[in-house]
């Protein structure tokens, strides 16, 4: 049976079970089902919570924390969150921006002067709407930071002219960690843990943790090989679910950003592009919508956030599945 069948076959048995609880207790009873019988199928091994009018009504861990059997998941685990973690470098380029030490349209030769003459021609917004027309990186020959900036010092011309074009990549990502080192006089992790998560509360998170980090959960795929933790170029942050939601709330509350920075961050180049927040919007000064997904090894995470719910799912075994979990769940919070 297709996950996507299993997955709408669920609701429609969910939707008939009997009325002999609250409402509460029978969304809870609900959501265990559906993760159960997707765990049972093997459709998703990982952690979710989900919140509703900002109260959390469900937050559970479903299967193994690594490829050993007796390593089972608990709430308390970090995940990996992909592309979600670029979330940190733009919101920190708004900070410094508030801060009145870079504006948008700054080019970014003022910041990393060592670069080729085309970084006169792309602007700081270019990078954060992934306009800046930078190639993509070479991940085979990457092998860390200084690997990329040195690919990066010897490109003659760019893809396209800075601002004409979406391309979503990570080089645009990669420059804006270094702009925010070179600003700060700090590396870009401990700018995220100094001046990013801690302030808001975050104590658990991990930037770039090693397979020895205790509570982190490692990557596997459907043959049970658990991957081997390389990082091409830095600055990636894991979180559990409880920080991954204060995370989301300080976004949605402004308290690290303003209002009109946030907004900013959810303006696209275009209709499909995606911005540093992912995709979202603000309506009357306060956050209408804020989606973001993100895949790393074989982690994959969601973030869907609005007024009346927030739905996080992060998994350590991709099932590219997320986005079908949070529409089951979406259904079986309005039943």
């Amino acid at each position: 049976m297709k996950a996507s069948f299993r997955i709408t076959f669920l609701i429609i048995i969910l939707s008939s079970i009997v009325n002999g609880y609250s409402q509460n207790s029978k969304i809870e009873k609900n959501l265990d089902v559906l993760f159960e019988n997707l765990q049972q199928s093997k459709s998703f091994n990982g952690n979710v919570l989900i919140t509703q009018n900002n109260k959390i009504i469900y937050e559970k861990a479903f299967g193994k924390a690594d490829t050993n059997k007796l390593n089972l998941l608990t709430t308390k685990y970090r995940f990996h969150i992909g592309s979600i973690a670029k979330e940190f470098n733009a919101v920190g380029i708004m900070m410094l921006k508030e801060q009145g030490k870079l504006n948008l349209d700054d080019a970014i030769s003022k910041f990393l002067p060592e670069l080729p003459s085309w970084a006169s021609k792309i602007k700081i917004i270019h990078l954060l709407q992934y306009t800046s027309g930078l190639p993509q990186i070479k991940w085979k020959e990457v092998n860390q930071d200084s690997d990329n900036m040195a690919f990066l010092k010897s490109t003659v011309t760019l893809d396209f002219e800075p601002g004409t074009n979406y391309d979503y990549n990570n080089n645009n990502v990669f420059l804006q960690r270094r702009i925010i080192e070179k600003i700060t006089k700090m590396s870009f992790d401990t700018f995220v843990i100094k001046k990013i998560l801690l302030p808001i509360g975050i104590k658990n998170a991990l930037v770039d943790p090693d397979e020895n980090e205790k509570l982190f959960a490692k990557s596997f795929n459907n043959k049970g090989k658990q991957d081997a933790l390389k990082y091409n170029i830095s600055g990636w942050t894991a979180l559990n679910l409880k920080d991954f939601y204060k995370w989301s709330e300080a976004l949605n509350s402004f308290k690290i950003i303003s209002p009109e920075s946030t907004n900013q961050l959810f303006i696209p180049f275009s209709k499909e592009s995606q911005t540093g927040l992912g995709e979202g919007s603000t309506l009357k000064g306060k956050v209408a919508n804020h989606r973001h997904d993100g895949a790393a090894f074989n982690y994959q995470a969601l973030l869907v956030s609005n007024p009346d719910f927030t739905i996080i799912l992060m998994t350590n075994n991709k099932q590219n599945n997320l986005d079908e979990i949070s529409d089951s769940i979406e259904k079986i919070i309005k039943m």
